[in-house]
C-alpha cells in the first residue's frame, strides 16, 4: 500500500492531465491540497478520472481557495468517507464517524473550521498477516497564521486542536489513523532553513501543538541515518508526547536539508532554501508494525511544495463500490460515464431507438477527434450534444449541466459536423 500526499497549489498544475500525474505518482492513494476548486469550478475531467474514485472538499467562502481532493484507485476504493472534521457537513450513510469531543467548541466555530474545505476524511479495509483491519486516512489543508490577521493564528490553533479530536476518537474507535497533507508548521530546527532567523521558534504555538500531538524521542536528534528497525522500535516504546509519528523522521532522524515548501518569489527552490511543512503522521502501532517507507519528492515540479510517500507492508482491500460522498454521485456528474460509453459503444450494442442512427455517428466521430480546435474537445458541449438526443431529460437539466449559450455551442458543432445539424435542429428538446 502506497499512499503521497502533495500542495498542488491549484489544479493546474496537472496540466499534463488528471490521469497522467496521478498515474506518474505510482500511489494507491493520492491526497492533494489547495486545489482551489470550488464546487462551481469542478469539471468532470477533474472530479471523474479513470481507474480512480475522488473525494473533494471545497471552500464555501471564497472562490479559488483552499480546497482538499482524494483520489483512490480502483484497488484502494475506500468503504466510508466524509468531508470535513466535524460530521456537520455530512448527510449521507456510510461515514467514518467517531467524531470526538466538541464541547471546548461552539456551533459557529465548528461550522467555520468547516468552511474553507480543509479535510477529506477515507477509511479503507486493509489486510495485514492475514488479518483485515481498518485505516483511516485524514487528508488536511491546515491554516496558515497570516501575521496581518491575529484571528488567523487562533483559527490555525482551533482547527490544530479539532484535527488531533478526530484523529484520536478514530483511533480510539479502533482504525488505525494517518493525517497527513500541508500542516503548515515546520515542526524542529532542523526542519527549516534558517530557524535562527526566528525569534523563539520553540515557543511557536504550532510547534507546541506539534509537541504534543506527535509520540517524540528526546534522543531523536542523537540517532544516526543508519538507525535499524530495532532501534527505531525501541524509540517508539520509550517515547513520550502523543499517539503519531512524523513517517520521515522515523526513516530519516538526522537528514538535513529535506525540505518541502520554497517561496516562489525568490527562486528559493533552486537554493533549497525551504521548510519541511507537509507530513505523513501515522499512529504509532501502525508506524511500527506496518510503514516500510517514506520520503520526500524534491524532484517533482509544478507546485511551490513536493510530494511525500509512504509505503505500507499491508495490502488493502477494495469496496466493492465507492461511498456516497464520492464524487461520482454529484448530480452534475451521476450516472454520466456509464450514459456516454453505453450511447457510444461498438455496433453490437443494442441501439437507443429515441436516437436518430445519424445524430450517434456523428457524436461518435467528434468523440475520437484528436483534431485541435474540435468543438467536441470540449466536454460541456459534448455533454449538450448529447442531452439533445435524449428526449426523456428535462431541459432545466441542460440548463444546469451546460455553461453559456446553448445557440454558440450548437452553432460552433455545425460548424464542424453539418451532417448532424438537421437531426439535432428538430429534436423536440433543441
Amino acid at each position: 500500500m502506497k499512499i503521497v500526499t502533495w500542495n498542488i497549489n491549484g489544479i493546474r498544475t496537472f496540466r499534463s492531465g488528471i490521469k497522467h500525474a496521478l498515474d506518474s505518482l505510482d500511489a494507491d492513494i493520492i491526497c492533494v491540497q489547495e486545489t482551489k476548486v470550488t464546487r462551481d469550478l469542478l469539471d468532470e475531467r477533474t472530479a471523474i478520472v479513470d481507474g480512480y474514485s475522488s473525494y473533494f472538499s471545497y471552500s464555501r467562502g471564497r472562490s479559488g481557495y483552499s480546497g482538499v481532493a482524494t483520489y483512490c484507485k480502483d484497488q484502494a476504493t475506500p468503504c466510508a468517507a466524509e468531508e470535513g472534521l466535524t460530521g456537520l457537513l455530512t448527510s449521507h450513510n456510510e461515514v467514518v464517524g467517531a467524531y470526538g469531543d466538541h464541547t471546548e467548541f461552539s456551533n459557529e466555530e465548528l461550522q467555520l473550521l468547516d468552511n474553507e474545505g480543509r479535510a477529506v476524511i477515507t477509511q479503507h479495509r486493509i489486510k495485514c498477516q492475514g488479518k483485515q483491519q481498518l485505516i483511516t486516512l485524514l487528508n488536511v489543508y491546515c491554516p496558515r497564521a497570516d501575521p496581518e490577521k491575529p484571528e488567523r493564528k487562533q483559527f490555525k490553533l482551533q482547527f490544530y486542536k479539532l484535527l488531533q479530536s478526530r484523529a484520536e476518537a478514530i483511533l480510539k474507535g479502533g482504525s488505525h489513523v494517518i493525517v497527513l497533507g500541508d500542516v503548515n508548521t515546520s515542526h524542529r530546527p532542523i526542519d527549516h532553513c534558517d530557524p535562527n532567523d526566528i525569534d523563539n521558534f520553540e515557543d511557536n504555538p504550532g510547534r507546541k501543538w506539534l509537541n504534543g500531538f506527535l509520540h517524540c524521542d528526546k534522543s531523536d536528534h542523537k540517532r544516526s541515518e543508519e538507525d535499524g528497525d530495532e532501534e527505531h522500535e525501541t524509540s517508539l516504546n520509550h517515547s513520550e508526547g502523543g499517539k503519531f509519528v512524523d513517517m520521515f523522521r522515523f526513516f530519516h532522524p538526522t537528514r538535513t536539508q529535506a525540505f518541502t515548501c520554497w517561496s516562489t518569489m525568490t527562486g528559493a527552490r533552486q537554493t533549497n532554501y525551504g521548510t519541511r511543512i507537509d507530513y505523513i503522521f501515522a499512529n504509532c502501532q501502525l508506524a511500527k508494525e506496518q510503514f516500510v517507507g517514506a520520503d520526500i519528492m524534491p524532484e517533482v515540479e509544478g507546485s511551490d511544495h513536493c510530494p511525500v510517500w509512504g509505503q505500507l507492508s499491508c495490502s488493502l482491500v477494495p469496496s466493492l463500490k465507492p461511498p456516497p460522498y464520492c464524487t461520482q454521485y454529484l448530480p452534475e456528474f451521476a450516472g454520466k460515464q456509464q450514459k456516454l460509453s453505453r450511447f457510444l459503444s461498438g455496433v453490437n450494442s443494442t441501439p437507443n431507438p429515441s436516437v436518430n442512427p445519424r445524430v450517434t455517428e456523428s457524436l461518435s466521430t467528434a468523440a475520437k477527434s484528436t483534431t485541435p480546435g474540435r468543438a467536441l474537445s470540449d466536454p460541456g458541449l459534448f455533454t449538450f450534444l448529447y442531452l439533445l438526443t435524449l428526449p426523456q431529460r428535462p431541459v432545466q437539466t441542460l440548463n444546469k449541466e451546460v455553461r453559456g449559450s446553448k445557440d454558440l455551442l450548437v452553432e460552433v458543432f455545425f460548424v464542424g459536423f453539418p451532417e448532424a445539424e438537421a437531426d439535432i435542429r428538430t429534436s423536440p428538446l433543441y
